[in-house]
């Protein structure tokens, strides 16, 4: 058998001649140089690949082996052996006619080989035609006019071309985000998180199922979709806006070669990144191990998705090298601190009600503007910035009146729709500051079109920590976005008040609001909104 021949005349008649004896498909994996490294029985209807291991199949390149097996039936390629073609990035996959006659020559052949032009040109997700597939057929093997040796370097040398161009030159990880569920808002926060992670986002997909794969997250189909669409990208992760199951994160890792990353991954993610003191570098990796620890239980291939880089910066990177009893006896001392921050905190926080000033907490959904309010009010220079969780350590500031009333502003770690309950335990020390608020400012983004769903979120979460009875007041940030009269409508239906804290004039009107709801408990200054507009506010 030559280089160039997909399957030689002398294979062919062997094959199909087994196939007829066997009543069953039988096929033999390739290699590139002729000689058969695998040889496969199945059914009447279809093969089932061994595992293949990873072997040559780094990005531009194909595995280095082909698939050549027989149809009982004639049948053309099926839409299993191009997902066989496409999840193991075959060299090709070749079907042999078994014919009714004994010569076993005279069947038809049709081979698919995975096309990078069509692949770039959006193929991969065609729902008709060939796909991202070049697709030649033959009434028999001497008929088929194919130089595979040409082709498949040809092909190859097209990939290693195309994806060298999709990769960039950030030297960030390069991650395909994957949508698998019907709500969108839910997709386009998990693209902002995956912004705020530092990932670079190589492409995107949907499979909108109202439940997951019990095995593969995503179906057969879409898994071959996310194959090809990741090899074409160069992406070397895939984030999911759904947290996943340790056994589905390894069997799509195995089925893909792609690292998976759920959302309370990515979460963490951020966290670790985004920790500067001391506390919040213990919470975050207490969250951090708690996570892992069911995780331990996969083989030792399955921790790699939990070391280096995303989803294994910060404390938890040396998950590797620990084992579960010492994650144990960490996950206890971690505790242990994180209990005495508590106590800490509770001492600071008695101290400062001993003074009798009223405590105004901010909190909100992540991005919705609560540090650039804090900064606002306070002038201070907190970091902030258009971005999913710029605050993570709590903040606080001393805010003068015009009749020398204070009052002490804290700005919080943004809130999220289901945050990971591991992430709440872990920062109730943090969090328990907000008990002693006298006020909760609650800041929504009023531009936002999933304001609502958003505010619910904060308020489910204010009631899962115990925290509901506390007083609210809404504060609709960044109103400059709006018309006037939107403005003010949101703030009448919502019962709250409309600013911009990147509008220090818009910030009377909700000191004013502040005064009126803190007044049963801490008058401050009865004629505050009279002198307030022409005055600074410390």
């Amino acid at each position: 058998m030559t280089p160039r021949e997909v399957v030689s005349p002398e294979l062919a008649r062997h094959l199909t001649s087994v196939s007829r004896q066997l009543g069953r498909q039988v096929g033999v994996l390739l290699s590139r140089a002729g000689t058969v490294q695998r040889v496969i029985v199945g059914d009447a209807h279809r093969l089932e690949l061994p595992d293949v291991g990873r072997l040559r199949g780094g990005v531009g390149r194909f595995r280095g082996l082909r698939l050549v097996h027989t149809h009982l039936r004639g049948e053309p390629l099926t839409a299993d052996d191009l997902n066989d073609l496409a999840l193991l990035r075959l060299d090709a996959v070749a079907m042999l006619e078994v014919p009714p006659g004994d010569d076993g020559l005279d069947g038809a052949v049709e081979v698919a080989m995975i096309d990078p032009a069509k692949l770039a040109a959006g193929a991969a997700l065609a729902a008709d035609g060939d796909g991202p597939f070049r697709r030649v057929r033959a009434r028999d093997v001497f008929a088929l006019e194919l130089d595979f040796e040409a082709e498949v370097r040809a092909l190859e040398g097209e990939l290693a071309r195309l994806t060298r161009g999709a990769a960039g030159e950030t030297g960030r990880e390069r991650a395909l985000v994957i949508g698998t569920t019907p709500d969108d808002d839910r997709f386009a926060e998990t693209l902002e998180l995956a912004r705020a992670a530092g990932v670079e986002i190589a492409g995107s997909l949907r499979q909108k199922r109202s439940k997951l794969h019990p095995k593969t997250v995503v179906g057969a189909g879409k898994l071959k979709d996310v194959v090809l669409e990741g090899m074409m990208r160069r992406a070397e992760v895939a984030i999911f806006d759904v947290d996943l199951k340790p056994a589905q994160a390894r069997a799509f890792e195995d089925a893909t070669g792609l690292k998976a990353i759920d959302r309370t991954q990515l979460i963490l993610d951020i966290f670790a990144q985004r920790a500067k003191s001391g506390d919040g570098k213990l919470q975050v990796e207490l969250a951090q191990l708690k996570y892992s620890l069911p995780r331990l239980t996969e083989k030792d291939a399955g921790l790699s998705r939990l070391t280096g880089g995303i989803g294994g910066r910060g404390p938890g990177e040396t998950v590797m090298e620990i084992g579960r009893r010492r994650i144990r006896d960490r996950i206890r001392a971690l505790e242990k601190k994180i209990e005495q921050l508590s106590r800490q905190r509770a001492l600071r926080r008695r101290r400062r009600r001993d003074e009798a000033l009223p405590i105004l907490s901010i909190i909100g959904y992540t991005n919705a503007g609560k540090s650039t309010l804090l900064n606002a009010l306070t002038r201070s220079e907190v970091e902030a910035a258009d971005q999913l969780f710029m605050t993570l350590d709590p903040t606080s500031r001393r805010l003068r009146f015009p009749r020398e009333g204070e009052v002490i502003v804290t700005d919080t770690v943004g809130f999220i729709s289901e945050l990971p309950q591991d992430l709440i335990a872990a920062f109730r020390a943090t969090l328990e500051e907000l008990a002693d608020a006298d006020l909760l400012l609650h800041v929504v983004d009023a531009a936002d079109d999933a304001l609502e769903a958003k505010k619910e979120a904060v308020d489910k979460l204010l009631e899962e920590l115990e925290l509901a009875a506390i007083p609210r007041l809404l504060v609709l940030n960044k109103c400059d976005l709006l018309a006037a009269d939107q403005a003010a409508a949101l703030a009448r239906r919502f019962g709250g008040v409309a600013i911009s804290a990147r509008d220090r004039q818009t910030l009377p009107a909700l000191i004013a609001a502040a005064e009126e709801a803190l007044a049963p408990r801490q008058p401050l200054l009865p004629d505050y909104a009279a002198e307030a507009a022409g005055r600074p506010l410390n």
